[in-house]
């Protein structure tokens, strides 16, 4: 399911170009919340910013935050992507990801289809062996743990390890197989 976040934001009273504050935030997860739903166990939830010029921290902690944490704890498998937002939206993005996860000491992060300012497809904190794996299933889109191992070099322990760690941040998928796949 693709929304444009928008054409949203005008439908429910918002003032886009620019989403700042928590109370937009808020509303504007509350939307998507209820969206989120709606979306088949597995699927994937693209918000796609075109038009958005800027979001501030305080919006992405209320809306983004806040659904990356559902789309983890939830029972049903949801994966959210982000496209088509600004440098400003990114570096703010980034910003509250990695402060949240200083802060919480749990990391949290979100795939994106455009290329982000530091040459991958994801915003938030992971470790070069993490990103070298996110980066490796969005090129090959699927692989097997000793693909992966293979790839990597780390132990097949570290490997499966990490591959989890991923999957519960949602930066890759998981099939009822076992192998991996990009989001």
């Amino acid at each position: 399911m693709v929304i444009n976040i928008f054409k949203k934001a005008e439908e429910l009273g918002c003032k886009p170009p620019d989403l700042i504050t928590r109370p937009v935030g808020r509303t504007m997860y509350g939307y998507l919340r209820s969206a989120a739903q709606t979306v088949e166990d597995g699927g994937t939830l693209v918000l796609d910013f075109t038009g958005i010029k800027v979001i501030d921290s305080s919006f992405i902690d209320e809306m983004l935050v806040k659904l990356l944490l559902d789309a983890r704890e939830s029972p049903k498998v949801l994966y959210i992507k982000l496209r088509n937002f600004s440098v400003i939206a990114e570096i703010n993005i980034d910003l509250v990801l990695r402060s949240y996860s200083i802060h919480k000491n749990k990391k949290i992060v979100v795939i994106t289809e455009n290329i982000c300012q530091n040459n991958v497809f994801f915003i938030g904190p992971l470790s070069d062996q993490e990103k070298d794996i996110v980066e490796f299933f969005r090129i090959n889109k699927s692989a097997t743990t000793d693909d992966v191992v293979r790839f990597s070099g780390l132990a097949p322990h570290a490997v499966k390890r990490i591959l989890e760690e991923l999957h519960a941040m949602r930066a890759v998928r998981k099939n009822g197989e076992g192998n991996f796949l990009s989001v």
